[in-house]
């Protein structure tokens, strides 16, 4: 009987659910997508799709009032009347704060088609020559990275490569690069076009993020996809091939597979290096996306992937023999996050991740690697009360780690735990500000910290702001440090960041100072190691971006200065880092000549690196000679049997600038061998078609 009425009253609600659905343009009949649509004081609705499409349903009936906000337009406002099905036409007006809002941006560089106030778009990473398709190559050319073209990793305003974190939807992604090998950076393990929104921040960031000393890269993956479809690509490096269906416009299922070989491409391209095994991988990955009826979102992804690599490179202990080194990887990333509501004012992030990782290597009669997994979850609560939104929440990570070298072996598991609790104050219309602390606590070091983060914006003209931002960071060390060994502490980087930015629709300047001092670093004294380690990095980061001096043409400059210092690891005295260069320089030009068409070009300029020299008595007071770096690429649109179709074809270094990334001396220094790039130049080309279900 109780069954009887469930169900009963289950049928009256389906019945009574009216659909509501419609499009949202601007003035100019424009699409606007992510716009939030949604019935006041009841809170059904949705967000627009990328075609500025929106759909929910709703049980309430009679007069109501539908909102509809999205940044850069005037908040809208309609009385509508529900006893069914509504299908509406929005049309919203460009707001007279367009880009006059004031945001939190000091330390942060932000791709998003969410936002009207962002310096990139994704696409600006996916069509940028220098990236060659890797989401880390294009945030090369932003100011504040350094130029280390012979090692795995960003390298953010003085920071090592580990002082940089990625966290797609909230989970962290312990590898994100493929396994190291000497001399030769590993690119990024993501498919860009993964992602809808990137955030980079060089320094001060939020309190919801930790264990970086530097910087984290954000990445936000796609909701639900616009149509079903299949993809296959080819190029110089291999195949792939993808599938997505979609039902219902509300849930959706991924799934891709590659396989790559660049020894094709080698064979045809001069090589600085022997290659024992060309680096060849395979992978896979799986998605599942759903949308809610009440908007809230939840997502999940997999991915595995393998590698191999085989290479001989000059040794200069011995320059009549090579070294040998070969390497396999296997890696697997999972995450499942969801994004919706808890009752009708609070917002609810959470996310579980799982990171495991298997490296193996060899060099010439040694064998070294790892195995390392961890799990973590994450819960991010929010709620606004006026002009204040405040969010807390809670991160736990639980990880383990088998390590070796020949006979030598450490394992490591850590329990981390950490809170925090932030408020973003829109104090008045020209200003706001950002008051967060952090606590952290691990088992492994056997302590904790608190971090204090604080950041204000001013907004200095209808186009304009300054912005300041402030935040103590910590890190544990590099598990190279903990074996074997009595707890060490945490690292730490305190941040000092000043920002002033001019916005329009078609140009942006920004110029940032900052300041990072830095404490409790690892050092080596005798036999033993502590954290009596410090250092400093201050200098000052050049933005300009320009879409509006001829048409079709976009471009921007960014410029470096950075002035470092370390006293760590094995220093002797306080020096300036092997991996930082003093001025940096990038040139990024898109140019699309017609709808179909489109034309690319990178350079970069970077001042010599400091290099050890054992004959020099001042310690890493050589210089490596500047770096000169052109990429060119162009890619065309077109349809074969009635699928798009995107041909592309990319170079590096086609005039053949010398490139010398340091230099490794023999061990009574009377021999050197100069670290080079893997190739002088080279050439890549590919075409992507995707066929539409039918």
């Amino acid at each position: 009987m109780r069954l009887t009425v469930i169900l009963l009253l289950l049928a009256q609600v389906l019945q009574a659910q009216h659909a509501i659905s419609g499009t949202v343009k601007d003035k100019k009949g424009e699409t606007v997508p992510f716009a939030n649509v949604y019935l006041k004081e009841v809170f059904d609705g949705n967000s627009t799709d990328e075609n500025g499409i929106f759909t929910f349903n709703t049980t309430s009936e009679g007069t109501m009032i539908l909102a509809v906000s999205c940044l850069g337009y005037a908040n809208y406002e309609q009385v509508v009347e529900i006893n069914g099905p509504l299908q509406l036409e929005i049309v919203l007006e460009k707001g007279s704060n367009q880009l006059a809002e004031v945001v939190i941006s000091a330390g942060a560089f932000e791709a998003s088609d969410e936002k009207k106030i962002t310096m990139l778009k994704p696409l600006d990473i996916v069509t940028n020559a220098g990236a060659s398709g890797d989401v880390y190559g294009a945030l090369q050319t932003l100011p504040g990275v350094s130029q280390v073209n012979d090692e795995t990793g960003i390298f953010v305003r003085g920071g090592e490569a580990y002082e940089t974190q990625t966290i797609i939807d909230g989970a962290l992604v312990a590898k994100p690069f493929f396994g190291d090998t000497p001399d030769i950076p590993s690119r990024g393990r993501f498919n860009p076009f993964l992602f809808k929104g990137t955030l980079f921040s060089t320094g001060g960031y939020s309190a919801e993020y930790g264990r970086a000393l530097s910087s984290v890269l954000l990445l936000n993956t796609y909701d639900i996809p616009k149509d079903s479809e299949y993809s296959l690509s080819l190029n110089a490096a291999g195949i792939g091939a993808s599938r997505v269906k979609v039902w219902n416009d509300r849930t959706a299922f991924l799934f891709s597979g590659s396989y790559t070989n660049l020894q094709p491409l080698f064979s045809l391209i001069p090589q600085n290096r022997d290659w024992l095994k060309a680096p060849t991988g395979a992978g896979t990955a799986m998605g599942f996306r759903h949308r809610y009826e009440n908007g809230a979102m939840l997502k999940s992804y997999f991915q595995y992937q393998h590698g191999s690599i085989g290479v001989a490179f000059p040794n200069a202990n011995t320059p009549e023999t090579n070294s040998a080194f070969r390497g396999d990887n296997d890696n697997v990333f999972w995450n499942t996050a969801y994004k919706g509501f808890l009752g009708q004012n609070w917002s609810l992030k959470a996310v579980i991740g799982l990171n495991y990782d298997d490296d193996g290597n060899t060099l010439d009669e040694s064998a070294f690697g790892s195995e390392e997994w961890a799990i973590q979850s994450r819960f991010t609560l929010s709620r606004e009360w006026g002009a204040v939104l405040w969010k807390t929440g809670a991160e736990w990570v639980e990880s383990k780690g088998d390590y070796y070298f020949n006979e030598l072996g450490s394992k490591l598991s850590d329990t981390y735990t950490a809170v925090f609790s932030e408020l973003d104050w829109k104090i008045q219309s020209k200003l706001a500000a950002r008051i967060g602390v952090r606590g952290e606590h691990s088992q492994l070091l056997e302590a904790g910290n608190l971090a204090p983060r604080l950041s204000l914006a001013y907004k200095t003209g209808p186009k304009s702001q300054v912005s300041f931002a402030y935040g103590q960071f910590f890190q544990q060390p590099e598990p190279m440090f903990l074996w074997e060994r009595d707890p060490l502490n945490f690292e730490q980087a305190a941040h000092y960041i000043f920002n002033y930015q001019w916005i329009t629709d078609d140009q942006t300047f920004r110029i940032e100072l900052y300041q990072k001092d830095y404490d409790q670093l690892v050092r080596r004294q005798g036999l033993e190691y502590n954290n009596s380690g410090f250092g400093h990095a201050k200098g000052i980061d050049f933005f300009w971006r320009d879409k509006a001096l001829l048409p079709g043409l976009d471009y921007w400059l960014s410029y470096s200065f950075l002035d470092a210092e370390r006293l760590y690891r094995d220093f002797p005295i306080a020096a300036t880092p092997t991996f930082t260069t003093k001025h940096t320089l990038n040139v990024v030009v898109n140019y699309r000549t017609n709808v179909r068409t489109r034309l690319g070009l990178s350079y970069t300029f970077a001042s010599g690196r400091p290099y050890y020299n054992p004959n020099n008595p001042e310690f890493l007071s050589d210089r490596t000679k500047p770096y000169h770096n052109l990429n060119l690429n162009a890619s065309y649109l077109t349809s074969i049997s009635g699928n798009f179709t995107v041909l592309y074809i990319s170079f590096r270094n086609p005039f053949q600038f010398e490139q010398v990334f340091g230099y490794t001396y023999s061990d009574d220094g009377e021999h050197r061998v100069a670290r080079l790039p893997a190739s002088d130049w080279s050439i890549f080309a590919g075409v992507s078609i995707s066929f539409e279900d039918r």
